[in-house]
């Protein structure tokens, strides 16, 4: 089972075609992860202008924006792409599968974010 909410995208960001990413929650509404160390409140499952739909915990695609292996902690990349846990990270889910940038690869997202030490 998958929890999928629907977000307003803060002022002025479209994430039309960004379905995959991961997204943060700041003052004023969704945007695209831009660092390791985002606390990623989940991955778009539907991109609008306006309001999104956002995995929040369970199952969705996530795009790979470097190497991801499953079984794997996956972190936001700097552009909301995914990929491998790295030091002081904040991790988002698990892989269930493995991929390289560019790829949809199956995650869980396990609803909070744990930063690595």
């Amino acid at each position: 089972m998958s929890i999928i909410k629907s977000f307003p995208n803060k002022t002025g960001v479209d994430l039309t075609g960004k379905e995959g990413y991961a997204v943060k929650y700041d003052t004023s509404g969704l945007n695209l992860c831009s660092a390791i160390t985002d606390k990623a409140i989940g991955i778009v499952t539907r991109g609008d202008a306006k309001e999104s739909d956002v995995c929040v915990f369970g199952e969705c695609l996530a795009k790979a924006g470097g190497a991801v292996t499953r079984g794997k902690h996956i972190i936001p990349h700097t552009d909301g792409t995914v990929k491998d846990t790295a030091a002081s990270s904040q991790e988002l889910g698990v892989a269930l599968e493995s991929g390289v940038a560019g790829d949809l690869v199956q995650v869980i997202v396990l609803g909070i974010t744990k930063a690595n030490a």
